[in-house]
């Protein structure tokens, strides 16, 4: 049975930690409500190149653009990994592993080489021998549109190039503040998704609320803003996968804090009882030595 003396060290060393993970937790919901305005604002966005493309329909040649080609065979496959920089956030950055590595498994007999957003997915792959392309930093709180255009450019040069025969995106969606979920999108070819524009817009294809005029051309419009909706899908891939990583962070740390002040009680609980115990049988021994020196 501990002493006191080690059950007074215990707690008040499980108080510091939750001291420790408490604030955490209120840094990381301060993050994730700023994280969570960002991916909300991107999509008045969404819905004007939404409105764009669909008046684009009829009006340029969607085959001859090479963002849209599907090639005949897959042979080589890039995947964007988006991942945290830290721990300390329970299963997201494992799911997200694990769905990258389900769709490699699916996609048999293809070269996969490896591009990362955040440390602990390029860690991950240079740990399980893949090919790693490129690596990129992933901050917290992103800083911008402006902060993915060295990787869109990457991805899009490279299939454009040959070296890729696809792209797929594997981020979090952000659901709720207790439900995140894997996905995997296939950024390149746009041909796919091209209808939806983004991922995060499921709605059917509806007939345009505005009537655009194209100019110089439709075609040349067509030209400049497929790259955009690289772009475009990259960043709410970047603001969700924030959004839900600060969303995990502060739940894990909450329920550490909670588990903290359970183990507080728990502990508490055994000093009093042994403090009490020692106590009585100090009374005991007091009362059996008066009574012996009276008799």
């Amino acid at each position: 049975m501990p002493s006191t003396k080690d059950l007074r060290r215990r707690i008040k060393s499980v108080r510091s930690t939750r001291q420790i993970t408490k604030a955490m937790e209120l840094v990381a919901a301060a993050k994730m409500r700023k994280a969570q305005l960002q991916a909300v604002a991107t999509r008045a966005y969404t819905s004007l190149v939404r409105e764009m493309i669909r008046n684009l329909r009829g009006r340029a040649d969607f085959r001859i653009h090479r963002l849209l080609r599907k090639p005949q065979t897959v042979r080589s496959v890039g995947v964007i990994l988006l991942t945290s920089n830290r721990g300390l956030i329970g299963g997201f950055n494992n799911n997200l592993v694990g769905a990258a590595l389900n769709y490699v498994k699916s996609e048999q007999g293809k070269g996969f080489e490896f591009i990362t957003i955040g440390r602990k997915g390029a860690m991950t792959v240079r740990q399980r021998g893949f090919t790693l392309a490129a690596e990129f930093e992933k901050k917290d709180i992103a800083a911008g549109p402006a902060e993915i255009l060295p990787l869109s450019r990457l991805v899009t040069d490279d299939f454009v190039n040959g070296r890729y025969d696809r792209v797929v995106l594997v981020y979090m969606e952000f659901l709720s503040t207790l439900r995140q979920e894997p996905r995997v999108l296939e950024l390149l070819p746009l041909s796919q998704r091209l209808e939806q524009a983004a991922l995060w817009e499921e709605e059917p294809l509806t007939l345009p609320t505005t009537d655009f005029l194209f100019e110089p051309s439709a075609d040349l419009v067509l030209e400049k803003l497929l790259p955009r909706v690289v772009e475009m899908n990259l960043y709410q891939a970047l603001l969700e996968t924030n959004a839900a990583e600060h969303s995990a962070r502060m739940v894990a740390m909450k329920n550490a804090s909670d588990a903290a002040q359970d183990l507080i009680r728990e502990l508490t609980l055994d000093y009093n009882q042994i403090r009490q115990a020692g106590i009585t049988k100090e009374i005991s021994e007091i009362v059996a030595g008066q009574l012996a020196i009276n008799h």
